[in-house]
């Protein structure tokens, strides 16, 4: 941190004391928190395995472990503890053994019923048994060769930048240990997770280029499955072999493209579409073991459901809750696991996906103890009439809200990137409810889980038209009472850089690791504005904030990386104009630290400016 923001930091550091304490939640949890993911039924559906993220103080880092839970227990059972991140659990075809990898570089297979473990020194990133569970396919990165060329003298070879990069390969290995067989090429770069044919004989993968290959695994004969301008990923083969389902997004400069599932044969013929009608981006897709329904989830309107397609194309929605399911996975009769998250829930869970409505039951709840022991603010659904669209948005109260006192507001956006707010249960906004904030957080034109025509409105007015939105849906809170004007702040990356210098509404902004010039940001600026920079920079320094600053008038904190020109530009521009500001630099942000330090330095500035 630079001199001159050593006074700014100590008087952040002074707020956040005073902000300690209450019965609510508090930053400090998040060394509590554990949060459940990749749930992982068996194909015999009576057991299920599924990943822990956990934070230590002492190493100050995040680790996984994995659990297992079979039927007829009470408990889950912890299969691997410590300083470790497990990853990719994935059970053998006859339910007996699991298979997942670690951050300490090895390929694990346990025995389930035994606790037999062999450990295989492989540093793998995806796993896929083999269909006689012999064997077991994965993905690792492969360094490139470290070759000068001929031209370069020996006084320069050791700054010489050079051109190849690490790619990911496809290998296959004896599940007891040995030699690994190489798949791909040297110049293929695997995409996501392995799939192997019925028959054992080839293996199917995504690509980086977009597209979907099969190799053969007796003398590595590659034949490309698809041939076009999408990008493709996720291939899934049928239980029976006969086809091969997929994700596909749609190429060229969109903002935003609904994902799309499509059917084709095994040798990449008779390409079909699947669930066209739903306009929703499916994820996790599984086929019924009979091969004649493919279930996936989708999120849709503040929630994720799962959705079942035939292959006449029909599509039932099978699940009905408010509630976000993740790591959806699928058992050979019918049974499905999940990861379920609600306002005040986060918890594993399994359901049958061919009785409507499913019963869900619960197997594990990491955070019950945690949850029970908090006051939890209720979260309200909102609809926003904004330029002829109805926006949903959500709403937190700080708990015992009483409608004839006055609160502070929050509008937290989400834009970094752009995701669906829903009924989830969130620390942040908890932490904020529970230090007397009402928390809004919008989905505004442009959000996923709308529909494609949603996502593509801000194809020519980004940022603009979205933080229209946020505004509406500030003056639609405001309007129902109990929320103190005068205590209005923000906090997010560009939409509330640009909100900065378009609106003088708040009292207090906080800005997130900033985008403002776009000409700079290369591939970042095509993920947020659908092309490339260098296309039409007009455009990008025509939308830039930074070129509002003229405007600015709200003291600001710059929450920055470590390095971070574009922070470092919009804090100069700030201190140029003369702004009450101030630059909190944040060295690593997926530490549980940072994470805690981001929080009470916003919960700080804001004490300080909206008393």
């Amino acid at each position: 941190m630079t001199a001159s923001l050593r006074p700014a930091m100590a008087l952040l550091l002074c707020a956040v004391g005073a902000w300690a304490g209450g019965p609510g939640w508090s930053s400090e949890d998040l060394w509590e928190w554990r949060q459940p993911r990749d749930a992982r039924i068996s194909p015999d559906g009576r057991r299920v395995a599924y990943l822990e993220d956990w934070n230590d103080r002492a190493s100050n880092a995040t680790y996984t472990s994995l659990w297992l839970v079979s039927a007829g227990e009470k408990e889950p059972r912890q299969l691997v503890d410590g300083p470790v991140r497990a990853q990719s659990p994935r059970w053998s075809p006859d339910s007996t053994r699991l298979a997942w990898s670690s951050s300490q570089g090895f390929l694990n297979v346990l025995t389930v019923d035994t606790s037999k473990n062999t450990s295989i020194e492989v540093k793998a990133l995806a796993l896929a048994w083999s269909p006689d569970g012999q064997s077991i396919a994965f993905t690792t990165r492969v360094p490139p060769p470290k070759v000068p060329p001929a031209w370069a003298p020996a006084s320069i070879l050791s700054w010489l930048v050079l051109q190849p990069r690490a790619h990911t390969g496809v290998f296959v290995i004896p599940a007891t240990g040995g030699a690994w067989q190489t798949i791909t090429p040297p110049d293929f770069d695997a995409v996501g997770e392995p799939a192997w044919m019925r028959d054992g004989k080839s293996i199917v993968v995504a690509s980086a280029d977009g597209q979907i290959y099969s190799f053969r695994l007796s003398d590595g004969v590659a034949r490309k499955l698809t041939s076009d301008g999408n990008r493709n990923d996720h291939p899934m083969p049928s239980p029976d072999g006969s086809k091969i389902a997929w994700m596909a997004t749609e190429g060229g400069l969109h903002s935003y493209s609904v994902r799309k599932m499509y059917v084709m044969n095994a040798d990449g013929s008779r390409v079909k579409p699947v669930a066209a009608a739903l306009d929703r981006d499916p994820v996790n897709p599984q086929w019924s073991s009979d091969s004649r329904t493919i279930y996936f989830v989708a999120d849709d309107a503040g929630s994720t459901h799962v959705y079942a397609s035939r292959n006449d194309s029909t599509v039932r929605q099978v699940t009905q809750g408010v509630e976000r399911l993740r790591g959806f996975s699928l058992a050979d009769n019918g049974r499905a696991a999940a990861v379920r998250t609600g306002a005040q829930a986060v918890e594993v869970v399994t359901f049958p996906v061919d009785m409507p409505p499913p019963a869900t039951t619960v197997i594990a709840a990491p955070m019950a103890k945690l949850l029970a022991e908090r006051e939890t603010a209720a979260v309200e659904e909102l609809r926003v009439p904004s330029a002829g669209k109805s926006i949903q948005a959500w709403l937190t109260r700080p708990p015992h809200f009483d409608a004839a006192r006055k609160y502070p507001l929050l509008l937290d956006i989400a834009d970094d990137p752009r995701r669906m707010f829903g009924p989830e249960f969130s620390l942040r906004a908890q932490v904020f409810a529970a230090r007397g904030w009402v928390v809004l957080r919008v989905n505004p034109r442009g959000a996923p889980g709308y529909g494609e025509e949603f996502g593509r409105l801000l194809s020519t007015r980004y940022p603009g038209d979205d933080a229209d939105d946020l505004l509406a849906g500030v003056e639609f809170v405001v309007a129902k009472g109990g929320i103190d004007e005068r205590r209005l702040a923000v906090r997010g990356g560009l939409v509330a850089a640009w909100i900065l210098g378009h609106s003088d509404r708040f009292g207090a902004v906080v800005v997130r690791r900033p985008i403002v010039d776009f000409t700079l940001m290369g591939e970042r600026a095509a993920q947020w504005m659908g092309a490339l920079p260098w296309e039409n920079p007009e455009q990008y320094t025509r939308r830039s904030p930074i070129n509002y600053a003229g405007n600015w008038k709200t003291p600001t904190l710059v929450l920055a990386d470590t390095p971070d020109a574009q922070s470092d530009e919009f804090y100069a521009a700030l201190q140029h104009r003369k702004i009450d500001s101030a630059m909190v630099r944040i060295p690593d942000w997926s530490k549980p630290a940072a994470q805690i330090a981001e929080l009470d330095a916003t919960l700080a500035w804001l004490a300080s400016h909206l008393p």
